[in-house]
């Protein structure tokens, strides 16, 4: 047998795919306006130790049937954040929350964030962070989230990304169509 020696490695797992515990550093909401002219309100989330460049982005989604806005306050709600109080609705079957949607009240909060990766054209790897998030364990003045009830939020957001965007032999990866501006002739 012999004496060898082995590189360490140093990574810190800060981008790997999956879930991430992440704090919330900065938040802001901003318009998106497509070039048919149609807009769109988002909040846009920073994250303390990742670089600006890494960011969530929740855009604004209403319930056809009731028409109130779900996917901005589901991010309220899981972060726990700017909760006002919980209220009895008037059949006392669902509670409803009260909250202030200012944005600056997700700073401080910690959220699950499900991160995958989006191959480039120069052959590496990128993370994003689906815009389907988890609360984290933990119980509030108001809100309580249990490590069964982050466990099925969890699922439920790995199975919409699965709808949504796919996977690759378990692995999550996005559906890209990359367009060939190649005008030669084809080789058959």
């Amino acid at each position: 047998m012999a004496v060898k020696t082995m590189e360490q490695n140093t990574g810190t797992g800060l981008f790997n795919a999956g879930w991430h515990e992440l704090t919330i550093s900065s938040a802001a909401y901003d318009t998106y306006k497509a070039p048919s002219g149609v807009t769109k309100r988002y909040v846009e989330v920073h994250f303390e130790g990742y670089p600006e460049t890494l960011h969530l982005r929740i855009y604004e989604a209403v319930n056809k049937e009731t028409g109130t806005e779900f996917k901005i306050a589901n991010l309220f709600r899981y972060a726990c954040a700017g909760i006002i109080d919980v209220l009895k609705d008037p059949t006392g079957k669902k509670p409803v929350i009260q909250y202030d949607d200012e944005a600056t009240n997700l700073v401080g909060t910690r959220i699950n964030a499900f991160f995958y990766k989006v191959p480039s054209d120069d052959g590496k790897e990128y993370s994003r962070i689906f815009d389907t998030v988890a609360p984290v364990e933990q119980e509030t003045e108001h809100l309580t989230w249990t490590a069964d009830q982050v466990t099925r939020l969890k699922d439920a957001a790995e199975k919409n990304f699965t709808r949504v965007k796919g996977t690759s032999n378990g692995v999550p990866v996005v559906n890209t169509t990359t367009t060939h501006t190649d005008t030669a002739d084809i080789p058959f």
